[in-house]
């Protein structure tokens, strides 16, 4: 069973609780294979018959949103979905073919962050960034389906 306990310190400070229906979506989370949307996370738990409402699926990814706990990015379709964020800074690499997600730790854009604070004046506190293209996998079917 994997550790949820950072998910249940960022409900603890937004004094909620980790109940049995968030338990759910967070465990239907860390079973997905790369990105997920609230709508898949709210198919997987009706099929398993949980009665997790859509409203607390979304309600829930959007507390561990906001936590950092998880990540928003554009999954398949450029819809908005989501990955299981790491425990440190990360950019994210998603598959536009099946959706999976890799984490790149060193986005090596310092300079970038550097300059833009100087030629603007902000004092830049975050940056996101999010590659997309496609796996190996989806690549060697490509592949194969030509030949």
């Amino acid at each position: 069973m994997p550790d949820t306990s950072r998910f249940d310190s960022l409900l603890s400070a937004k004094g909620l609780r980790l109940t049995r229906q968030r338990q759910a979506v967070v465990d239907a989370m860390l079973d997905a294979k790369g990105s997920f949307t609230a709508q898949e996370l709210h198919d997987k738990l009706r099929a398993d018959h949980s009665g997790v409402g859509l409203t607390t699926v979304y309600r829930t990814l959007e507390i561990l949103s906001e936590g950092g706990a998880v990540e928003r990015v554009h999954g398949l379709n450029h819809c908005e979905a989501f990955v299981v964020a790491g425990q440190h800074h990360s950019h994210t690499i998603v598959c536009s073919r099946c959706g999976s997600a890799s984490e790149l730790l060193d986005c090596g854009c310092d300079e970038l962050v550097e300059a833009a604070a100087r030629e603007t004046g902000f004092r830049i506190d975050d940056h996101v960034i999010q590659l997309s293209g496609i796996c190996k996998s989806c690549a060697v079917k490509e592949r194969a389906a030509r030949s």
